[in-house]
């Protein structure tokens, strides 16, 4: 077991004064059998008002309600992680020389908007043709959708990208760069071709390689498979998600999982400055 600490801070500061509508925060981490929550903090200032609930995904959400004009906004997560979940996971050994049942029968209808795809075969170029086809037709899906996301990882240089959204898979292509989301969106376009449910998933890596100097989120794929449900893929280092990987929220589309969202009103020609700092340290424990 390892003790996993998180610090993420997100301000915004603005130049006059503004009303802050109602924030929808995705900071809580997916707890369970792998991971739980030793101790959590959400310091927000100014003080608002704050709910909790569960999305239609199952996410943790804060809804902060602000009854206070004010030109900074102000969030800071604290979380201490207790992460029993083994690295290095090995597929081959997991599952080796099975055939996966694809009957998804009464999953089906729960799965279903994680299934559509727009990406054609033919827009994709032969070193990730010829994976693809490998996963859609290989009777060990697993192994061939590690061989998948190392492809990606291959031709796709991982790129540090702040601007706010989700390239398309076709302009990640075309450049043949992307971050860590787009990335990810590409393989679940790529995985939902083959017929798999695939979900975007946003949360924490334990690596300083795939972030800006001030530190970032991530975001990896999970596919699920009858029997063995949901197995994570991260395209960005090109296998399948361990112990580094802290999930946060999933959704079968990146824009409904950002960490911070909501709206402000405020004069015109109002001007917003964002400032976003994550620290995610490890403590091994005996």
């Amino acid at each position: 077991m390892q003790l996993i600490h998180v610090v993420h801070q997100t301000t915004y500061t603005f130049d006059q004064a503004v009303t802050l509508r109602p924030h929808r925060l995705l900071l809580r981490p997916r707890d369970g059998f792998d991971l739980r929550i030793r101790q959590s903090g959400l310091s927000i200032t100014p003080t608002p008002a704050l709910f909790w609930q569960r999305d239609a995904f199952n996410n943790s959400v804060a809804i902060a309600v602000f009854d206070q004009p004010t030109t900074q906004l102000d969030i800071l997560s604290t979380l201490t992680l207790e992460q029993y979940q083994a690295d290095g996971l090995s597929l081959s050994k997991l599952l080796p020389n099975r055939v996966v049942d694809s009957d998804l029968e009464p999953e089906a209808a729960v799965l279903q908007a994680y299934q559509t795809s727009r990406l054609a075969l033919s827009d994709l170029p032969q070193s990730l043709t010829e994976g693809l086809s490998r996963a859609c037709a290989s009777h060990e899906q697993f192994l061939a959708l590690q061989a998948l996301c190392a492809d990606i990882k291959a031709v796709i240089a991982y790129q540090i990208r702040e601007s706010p959204g989700v390239q398309t898979c076709l302009e990640t292509l075309a450049l043949g760069s992307g971050s860590c989301r787009d990335l990810a969106w590409l393989l679940i376009e790529l995985v939902r071709g083959c017929g798999l449910p695939a979900r975007f998933v946003s949360g924490y890596l334990l690596s300083h390689q795939f972030e800006p100097e001030d530190g970032a989120t991530h975001a990896w794929v999970e596919v699920y498979f009858k029997d063995y449900g949901w197995i994570g893929f991260d395209p960005t280092v090109g296998r399948p998600t361990g112990a580094q990987h802290i999930a946060v929220a999933m959704a079968p589309d990146p824009k409904y999982v950002p960490p911070v969202s909501g709206a402000y009103l405020s004069a015109p020609n109002t001007q917003v400055d964002l400032s976003v700092k994550v620290r995610v340290e490890a403590q091994t424990v005996a």
